[in-house]
């Protein structure tokens, strides 16, 4: 099934309710409530900001902006941890990596954060059989 990669329903607000990760992010056990901040005027780049450690975040997109072909199938394993009845009410987030300028920032597209705008439930799923890259580069050389 495809989830549909847009931008956060409410990206006119500065801020998502709470958003509890059902697996937590490899490294990070003891962080599964994040919130997603607004960082843009656009609706495209986030902090995803954990509320166990208001230090810890994550730079994350919506896709189309930067990869307007970019559809991951979710299995329905996914589906199931989420609770989610289908794939309508998906978010698909990708998690940016900026080393210094926009030039070298990459975004993971094997590992997306797929979110259940309903439940407010999400995880990072690693789209099995991919061949998508882990670090690909936001910008054009």
């Amino acid at each position: 099934m495809n989830a549909e990669a847009a931008a956060p329903a409410n990206a006119d607000t500065d801020e998502m309710p709470a958003i509890e990760l059902v697996c937590p992010m490899p490294g990070f056990a003891e962080h599964r409530r994040f919130v997603l901040v607004r960082m843009d005027d656009a609706g495209v780049l986030f902090s995803m900001r954990s509320l166990e450690n208001p230090d810890l975040r994550f730079l994350v997109i919506a896709p189309n902006p930067f990869f307007p072909g970019y559809e991951p199938e979710i299995e329905e394993e996914t589906l199931a941890m989420l609770g989610a009845a289908g794939t309508s009410d998906l978010l698909v987030l990708l998690v940016v990596t900026a080393p210094g300028s926009i030039a070298e920032a990459t975004a993971n597209l094997m590992a997306p954060i797929v979110v259940d705008t309903t439940t407010r439930r999400a995880i990072q799923t690693v789209l099995t059989g991919s061949d998508l890259p882990v670090r690909a580069p936001l910008v054009s050389a």
